[in-house]
């Protein structure tokens, strides 16, 4: 039996995934990644660990194949995007890997928001100015940090860190480089640009290769820790945002993909990128031809938590179920989800969350329900505005752990007045790395084969009129919340 792994490096676990030429998934792990906040608005990993745990998902996986006797064809790729790890010249790593949460560089996030050179930046690279960038990271070491910024040899992410201590080469593939707001993202080479703007030169980045390069892995003891062959050709892949949209089957024209994770995300792929005259969108790279644009949240099923654990002290099941028991709208109740700041659509690091129209007659029911439905509506707005760059949705792919309640999915429905299309499986990211090592080793003729073939979707919902026109109406009085922050 023949089979492909695709391991998805996330910033809450690391996961691997194999399937066989059917698509069925025969083997799979899991690790979870270990987060540190040493000050607040800091949000770093140990690069270390999470290449120990990346380590430890392949070993997992190819033990459960060999019990199979089954043979691995290549491991691709996925990986979050927008971590930053300075690198000294003896390729030492001088700090904790900085996530795409990291808040530390709000101040040169600001500072950016009104430079004269945003103006020509957004164009080129496609990402709006946000502490989560890791260009504004850099500006921060520059300007906060200069004994550290004076010793970096390189700035790397964490997939290129796990990438050199494979093969001992310091590569980037398109996708990953299209997250950092250095990448001129239509003639795939570094922007000039940005660089100057950073401090930094192209010898302090690393080498740009497209997202179906492969290396062959050669070291015999690496090969004999993983469990796999020696000669194994590992793709690098791309970053999740744009393998979660190929995983769940998001290529066509008017097809959106919305995760709701720990944080959220509204996205469409397109043949160009987009790019929004007010600077909302972000625009990643898929492959030469294939681009993800759309809008992340800060705010996803980690409200639900902090409500759980913060404010009404009861688990999310029952939270949802005292939602779903009260009328769509929440009698009024306004929540805007802001908890975290935000990144999509106002894209403002300082910005606040708050129930708005509270009332006697509020319950904590009524709280569960217009929370559920304010990180639905900040998400549509999101969707909105890439309706109005790229292509009007027809239809949304959705994934994540929110997919488990049949009630939230409805919600969404209903308040996107939208079909729904939920994918079987939740390992997007696994699964799309995949398809782009069978592309890159000649097993598919396209990407949309792929999908084609291998993406597989569980149940379809449709949206109820009668609470649709409620939630019409709704969405005009969020929008208006949303400039109370």
């Amino acid at each position: 039996m023949k089979t492909w792994i695709g391991v998805d490096i996330g910033t809450t676990n690391v996961k691997a995934t194999a399937i066989d030429e059917t698509g069925e998934t025969v083997a799979h792990a899991s690790a979870a990644c270990v987060t540190y906040h040493p000050k607040q608005r800091y949000v770093e990993q140990n690069p270390d660990e999470i290449y120990g745990l990346f380590v430890a998902v392949i070993q997992q996986v190819s033990e459960q194949l060999r019990h199979k006797n089954a043979s691995i064809e290549a491991i691709g790729l996925c990986s979050a995007m927008h971590s930053v790890i300075p690198i000294d010249a003896r390729n030492r790593r001088l700090t904790r890997s900085l996530l795409w949460a990291d808040n530390r560089s709000e101040a040169q996030a600001d500072a950016l928001k009104t430079h004269p050179i945003l103006a020509k930046l957004y164009p080129q690279v496609g990402i709006p100015a946000h502490p989560y960038a890791p260009l504004t990271k850099m500006v921060w070491f520059r300007e906060q940090k200069p004994a550290v910024f004076s010793k970096i040899s390189r700035f790397v992410s964490q997939k290129e860190y796990i990438w050199y201590r494979l093969f001992g080469k310091f590569q980037i593939d398109y996708s990953m480089a299209s997250g950092t707001a250095l990448l001129d993202n239509r003639r795939f080479r570094w922007s000039a640009l940005a660089m100057d703007y950073a401090g930094i030169n192209a010898s302090q980045l690393s080498d740009l290769v497209p997202t179906y390069h492969q290396e062959k892995l050669t070291q015999r003891s690496l090969a004999k820790q993983l469990g796999i062959p020696v000669g194994t050709p590992f793709v690098i892949g791309a970053g999740d945002a744009c393998l979660a949209n190929l995983g769940s089957g998001a290529l066509e024209t008017g097809v959106t993909t919305l995760t709701i994770g720990t944080s959220g995300a509204v996205r469409q792929t397109a043949a160009t990128p987009a790019r929004d005259p007010q600077q909302r969108l972000f625009t990643y790279v898929l492959d030469e031809t294939h681009y993800v644009s759309g809008g992340p949240t800060n705010n996803g099923g980690n409200v639900l938590e902090w409500l759980s654990k913060h404010l009404l002290l009861k688990d999310t099941s029952e939270l949802l179920a005292m939602a779903e028991s009260i009328g769509a709208g929440a009698e009024g109740l306004l929540f805007v989800p802001y908890l975290l700041g935000e990144r999509a659509p106002v894209w403002d690091a300082h910005a606040y969350g708050s129930y708005q129209r509270l009332q006697w007659q509020h319950t904590q029911a009524h709280m569960a329900r217009a929370t559920l439905e304010g990180v639905l509506m900040n998400l549509n707005q999101i969707r909105q505005i890439i309706d109005s760059q790229l292509n009007k949705t027809r239809i949304l792919h959705a994934n994540g752990g929110f997919t488990r309640s049949k009630f939230w999915v409805q919600l969404l429905t209903d308040i996107f007045n939208t079909p729904v299309r939920v994918n079987e499986s939740n390992e997007s990211g696994c699964l799309g790395a995949t398809l782009l090592a069978m592309k890159s080793l000649g097993k598919l003729e396209s990407l949309e084969a792929g999908v084609h073939q291998y993406v597989r979707f569980a149940d379809t919902y449709h949206p109820d009129p009668s609470q649709t026109k409620v939630y019409q109406k709704a969405q005009r009085e969020f929008v208006k919340a949303m400039a109370v922050r």
